[in-house]
Formats: structure tokens, C-alpha cells, sequence
């Protein structure tokens, strides 16, 4: 009863997508008829800029610390917790609120492996940051810490919590899969963090 408890709580906070919130009431538009068509962080930015992408990941991961807090709150459970992220990841991708057409669920998922195991989440995404630098991609980085992050559990005897964050790998690879196949086909966008930081820095140089 608990890990479903903890299971609904996910799934009902993570039917807010903050993307078609900030969409509606701040830029009066539908992100989903917009740009790649996704309710997602990438897709805001991308569209109508960086400051509504950045707007809408802090909602997306406002709502997974509040949903994760309260199952902390009620269980005392590191396992409710991660049954709390797999209802957020299915309530963010598949709302019913948006006829099951959500988001990708990095930025949900991303909180919801700190929330579990900080110390081991920040070692992984610190790699997987590296990797997104090195790539140039923001679709096999946040493959591969979620699927790092559930074999790691279960190497260390947390099979429950492991097979979970399997879980949760496979249903992000399911929504990146039309990602991933470019990527493959060598179509994949490219994305350079240090350009943009350097950029960024030139900007504030010449302001200063």
C-alpha cells in the first residue's frame, strides 16, 4: 500500500507539465504545436527561448522535490520514493491530463536519482555531464546515467530499487526513441555546452 501510495502521488503531480502551464498563461501559445511538438524543457527553450526553458525545468523540477518530499514525508522510505519517481516519469510522459502526450521526464528523473542516493546520482550525472559536453547530445546522456543509476543499485543488492530505474530507463528510451534513431543516423542536433558558456562569458565581459 505504500509503494502505491507513494506510486500516486508521483503520478498526479506528474500530470502538471510546467512547459504547457508557462505555454498558456505566460506566452499564450501550445507547445506542442510548436517546434519538435514536445511539452519539454529543449523544446521551450529551443522555441521561445531560453529564459521559458529555463522557467519551465525549474517547474518540472519543483514538482518532482514537492511529490518526492511528501513521500518522504509520509513513508520514511528510500523505495517509496523511487516508486514515487516511476509515477512521476509515467504522470510526465503519459498525463492524463494531456491525453497520455507529455514531456521526456531528464529533468524529473535527474531529481528523482538525488533524492534516492545523492552521493552515487552525483557521480553519475557529474559523468553523464562530461558526456553531453563531449557529444555534443542531449539524448544519450540522460540514457545513460538512468540505466547507470539502476545497475548500479543493483549491484550493490537494491534490486527493487534497480529493476525500477530499469524501468523508468526503458519507458525514456520509448519517448527518446525518434532521438536516438537520429543520433544513430548520425541526423542527431548538436548541443555545445562550452560554446554557449563561452559566448555567455563574452556577453558579460563586454557588458562590464
Amino acid at each position: 500500500m505504500i509503494h502505491f501510495s507513494s506510486f500516486i502521488i508521483g503520478y498526479i503531480l506528474g500530470n502538471f507539465l510546467f512547459a504547457l502551464i508557462v505555454g498558456k498563461y505566460f506566452l499564450h501559445a501550445d507547445p506542442t504545436q510548436n517546434g519538435s511538438g514536445n511539452p519539454g524543457t529543449a523544446n521551450m527553450g529551443a522555441v521561445f527561448g531560453k529564459k521559458w526553458g529555463i522557467l519551465t525545468l525549474i517547474g518540472d523540477a519543483v514538482k518532482s522535490i514537492l511529490a518526492l518530499t511528501i513521500t518522504w514525508l509520509l513513508f520514511k522510505s528510500q523505495l517509496a520514493m523511487t516508486y514515487c519517481g516511476l509515477g512521476l516519469m509515467l504522470g510526465h510522459c503519459y498525463p492524463i491530463t494531456n491525453r497520455f502526450k507529455g514531456g521526456k521526464g531528464v529533468a524529473v528523473v535527474g531529481i528523482t536519482i538525488l533524492a534516492v542516493n545523492f552521493k552515487i546520482a552525483l557521480i553519475i550525472l557529474l559523468i553523464a555531464l562530461v558526456l553531453t559536453i563531449v557529444m555534443k547530445n542531449l539524448t544519450i546522456p540522460p540514457l545513460f546515467f538512468t540505466y547507470c543509476f539502476g545497475v548500479v543499485n543493483l549491484l550493490l543488492g537494491k534490486v527493487d530499487r534497480g529493476l525500477i530505474f530499469l524501468l523508468i530507463g526503458i519507458i525514456m528510451t520509448i519517448r527518446f526513441w525518434k532521438d536516438i534513431i537520429d543520433f544513430v543516423q548520425g541526423n542527431g542536433k548538436k548541443v555545445d555546452i562550452l560554446f554557449s558558456i563561452k559566448k555567455k562569458l563574452e556577453t558579460v565581459k563586454f557588458f562590464v
